[in-house]
């Protein structure tokens, strides 16, 4: 694949993917960077990309139990997994996410939960994941449903 950059216009560049070309302008080139490098880098994750999941973590187990529910049925299955891979150390988490679910879900997760990820997360799908629950969160925050109380406390 050819690939190529140029500048354009003041603070706007032309990337091209062989017949491919994307205008982007210069705050647009510096995100890509970011997400280019992240990706690359081992580990791939920030310490501010670090603190939101932490801080998402920690607030979550606070949440209302209704935005909970609601959380699991508008997120991405595959999201939810990982985050409750990412905390099967975490009793008040799994608590928190399977005392909200029925039966017959908790046992779909815990299965899943055991076969899919024998090997481990991969940090960047990881990432992804927490990014779009932390979205996904957001949206239910300004709506009414998720709310959370004694943040600090836990």
């Amino acid at each position: 694949m050819k690939i190529s950059a140029r500048k354009v216009a003041p603070d706007v560049y032309a990337l091209n993917f062989d017949d491919t070309e994307v205008v982007l302008e210069g705050k647009e080139i510096k995100m890509l960077l970011l997400e280019v490098m992240q990706t690359l880098a081992p580990g791939g994750s920030t310490k501010k990309e670090d603190t939101r999941s932490k801080d998402f973590m920690r607030r979550i187990k606070n949440a209302n139990d209704v935005g909970i529910q609601k959380l699991l049925l508008v997120a991405d299955h595959e999201d939810l997994l990982v985050l409750l891979k990412n905390g099967e150390l975490d009793e008040m988490l799994q608590d928190k996410f399977f005392s909200n679910m029925s039966d017959k879900n908790r046992k779909m997760f815990e299965e899943d939960l055991v076969y899919q990820f024998k090997d481990g997360i991969p940090a960047q799908r990881a990432k992804q994941a927490i990014k779009r629950l932390i979205e996904t969160a957001k949206d239910l925050e300004v709506e009414g449903s998720l709310t959370y109380e004694n943040v600090m406390s836990r």
